[in-house]
């Protein structure tokens, strides 16, 4: 199985609107390929997520779990990108400092690293 993190993405935007030509436009695609994706997420599952009729798109009972997992799996991916990120930039992480307490002078140091980069 094969699922990436775009069919994810696609998923939750048709379950939000309901509407496949509404997903569509809100993730700038057209829905012809939007469809073919959902359906291809589908048979890789094996189940249907979507409950299709010339009106409307309902979520089946895989759909629900499908999109709550989806939701999670794709907040998760988000956040560790931002972890990622901060730790990158130097603006998240540790620093760890040892000294022996016969050195007094590194003392007045370590708080004035501290005082201005808590």
């Amino acid at each position: 199985m094969n699922i990436e993190l775009r069919h994810l993405r696609y998923f939750v935007a048709i379950a939000e609107e309901l509407h496949f030509g509404r997903a569509a436009a809100r993730l700038n695609i057209s829905q012809p390929p939007l469809s073919q994706q959902i359906q291809a997420l589908e048979q890789q599952i094996g189940a249907r997520l979507l409950a299709r009729t010339n009106r409307s798109v309902l979520l089946t009972a895989a759909g629900k779990q499908f999109l709550a997992d989806s939701r999670q799996i794709l907040s998760m991916v988000d956040d560790a990108a931002a972890r990622a990120e901060r730790l990158h930039q130097g603006e998240a992480g540790e620093l760890r400092i040892g000294f022996t307490s016969s050195a007094p002078f590194i003392r007045g140091g370590v708080r004035y690293v501290i005082a201005v980069s808590p």
